[in-house]
């Protein structure tokens, strides 16, 4: 008598395979997801890592001045906005997104902007709340403990200052419950955005 392999599985056998793929799916895709996560929020403080040296760029061609929120446009009612102002200091546009927001909008319909993932401190780069005021590298008492860019979580805006009392709304915190900063001395760092604001700590005001 000749005997032979199975032609197959069974439909049990097929029900049992299928279980523990599912089993082992169930246990990976955590963590796949928190280390997709993670390269986000890697990549996105490399982002602003760059916009902060690209602003001392800035600065040291013109006269020490931080790149403003906004600036005038001759004959124009238009404005230009930061991330135009930085352009040529970056190369590409890519830099101006964040992998982790779902939605990055441009500035205010009255501004020529480019959609970006990030803000700019209004106390320091649109003082008074006047176009093309912002402040000197020398006019900041901590500029490694003065935040320059942010994650920005507002639609259809440019920055924010910590007078507004809304961080919730422009801040966003959209790596595990931290946002990316950098600062005006060029570093950057990985913090919760409360703590940014507190009885003790003011990281926005220059």
């Amino acid at each position: 008598m000749h005997w032979g392999l199975p032609s197959g599985f069974t439909l049990v056998e097929l029900v049992v395979v299928i279980a523990i793929i599912l089993i082992l799916a169930a246990m990976l895709l955590p963590v796949f997801e928190r280390a997709t996560k993670a390269a986000e929020g890697i990549s996105c403080l490399a982002n602003v890592r760059h916009i902060g040296w690209a602003a001392q760029l800035y600065a040291q061609d013109h006269d020490l001045y931080f790149p403003p929120a906004v600036i005038d446009v001759p004959d124009s009612s238009q404005k230009d906005c930061w991330d135009i102002l930085l352009q040529p200091y970056l190369g590409t546009v890519a830099i101006y997104l964040c992998p982790a927001d779902e939605n990055p909008t441009a500035g205010p319909s009255y501004t020529n902007s480019l959609k970006h993932s990030y803000g700019i401190n209004l106390d320091v780069a649109m003082v008074g709340g006047y176009a093309g005021a912002s402040l000197m590298e020398t006019q900041i008492d901590k500029p490694a403990e003065t935040i320059l860019f942010f994650d920005l979580g507002q639609a259809n805006s440019f920055g924010w200052r910590a007078d507004w009392a809304n961080m919730s709304q422009y801040v966003a915190a959209r790596h595990n419950q931290f946002s990316n900063f950098v600062f005006c001395a060029g570093n950057a760092k990985h913090i919760k955005p409360a703590e940014t604001l507190t009885d003790t700590t003011n990281l926005w005001k220059p």
